[in-house]
């Protein structure tokens, strides 16, 4: 199942429950969701009879965020650099922290047990598929890891933390026990941010006040936050900060662009290779096919460009780990892709996308980017770039890093006042 399907399926479960009924495990079960469920069978179906009675637990009960002097974190120092920096030019202190080693505790609270049945029994009535292990799994990893995490973040003195990929099945513990501390959680954005991401979009009233949601979404621009914040009560339960891609991106340089650039999905995720689109748009444009595989499928990407020369296309292929995204868009007429993400980075410069799913059509609908064509509604000229319609989406710069990391230290909650 494509992740967006995903999405659908929990948000048509969430939205069934009222919103005075309050959420305060949804993020984990989201999570549980866009790994576990693998696909969907409408035909075997049993009856439901569940409903969630128990109460959440308020953000009123965790202790007021610290004043922010000391910032940690415990990965991804190559991609959180640039902010990590920024903090300490601020004059804060910078400490990375060691992950723990996995435990179990297999005990669960009375409320995880009526949410986990409650979603698992509407999965089964509706889609006639189950999760349950898998999620019952994934909070025993959490209940064995919290008190592990509090005196570890407790004994570190610091007063916030940033990372990317909040949903990461690693990182709720560490969530849950910095809400006990009063430490500020700072998730910031890694690719995707809403619309029909199932960790990212429409969170319904109920689920704001959840103690596994960050404190702070840091953005990478003003698409990316009203992605994240279209038809959701996310607003209004953390802070937004528009920061900007801490992984500074290259502006194209003026030339002549000759080539197609295809980004590849894995197709063990269940992504179909668009050949027949792909070779319609090689007839339209008359220029070589550049596949850019991801860089731990590269084999995949072989596979390709022989069946593509087998149908009369030409093309070649990108090294990932040699190249950046920017880098190949920065040699291509247009971009083709099923539902990767590139095609957002392609709007920063102007590249338009021909797309073959109703993810990015979603984008399109939304923002009227004039940059995002449907395969289908192609008319047969040739597609040129369009640098006067480039939207920044995802390009970072020291300026913006220093202003989203100013705004964040002038919060009311958790910064400096």
């Amino acid at each position: 199942m494509l992740t967006h399907e995903k999405f659908d399926i929990f948000n048509e479960i969430v939205s069934s429950i009222p919103d005075e009924i309050s959420l305060t495990y949804s993020p984990l079960i989201r999570e549980g969701f866009h790994f576990c469920l693998k696909h969907v069978d409408r035909k075997d179906t049993v009856p439901f009879k569940g409903e969630i009675s128990l109460s959440g637990v308020s953000s009123t009960s965790y202790p007021r965020k610290r004043s922010i002097e000391k910032v940690g974190f415990f990965y991804d120092q190559e991609f959180l650099q640039n902010i990590l920096f920024a903090f300490s030019r601020e004059g804060l202190e910078i400490e990375q922290l060691k992950l723990l080693h996995p435990r179990m505790k297999k005990v669960l609270s009375n409320k995880q047990k009526e949410e986990i049945s409650y979603f698992d029994s509407k999965l089964k009535e509706g889609f006639g598929i189950s999760i349950r292990d898998a999620l019952v799994e994934r909070f025993h990893l959490m209940n064995g890891m919290v008190a592990g995490y509090y005196e570890l973040l407790k004994a570190s003195g610091v007063d916030a933390l940033v990372l990317r990929v909040y949903y990461g099945l690693y990182y709720f513990p560490i969530i849950l026990a910095c809400k006990m501390l009063g430490i500020t959680v700072i998730d910031v954005q890694h690719g995707m941010n809403g619309l029909r991401h199932p960790c990212y979009s429409k969170f319904n009233k109920n689920e704001i006040d959840s103690p596994l949601l960050p404190d702070v979404f840091w953005t990478w621009s003003d698409m990316a936050t009203r992605m994240l914040k279209k038809d959701s009560a996310i607003g209004s339960g953390v802070h937004i900060v528009e920061g900007g891609n801490p992984k500074f991106g290259k502006k194209i340089k003026p030339g002549k662009k000759d080539s197609i650039l295809y980004t590849h999905q894995p197709q063990s995720k269940g992504v179909r290779v668009p050949y027949e689109e792909i070779k319609k748009v090689f007839e339209i444009q008359k220029e070589i096919v550049a596949v850019r595989p991801h860089p731990l499928h590269v084999a995949e990407a072989k596979d390709i460009q022989n069946n593509l020369r087998h149908m009369g296309v030409k093309s070649n292929l990108i090294d990932p780990e040699k190249e950046t995204i920017h880098e190949s868009l920065s040699k291509a007429s247009v971009h083709v892709t099923n539902y990767s993400t590139c095609a957002l980075d392609a709007l920063n410069f102007g590249v338009p996308t021909v797309y073959c799913s109703e993810f990015i059509r979603d984008i399109e609908r939304e923002f009227s980017t004039g940059l995002l064509f449907d395969v289908n509604e192609l008319s047969g000229k040739k597609i040129e770039r369009m640098p006067e319609r480039a939207i920044d989406y995802s390009i970072g710069s020291k300026e913006k890093i220093r202003k989203g990391v100013k705004e964040l230290l002038s919060l009311p909650s958790g910064g400096k006042v």
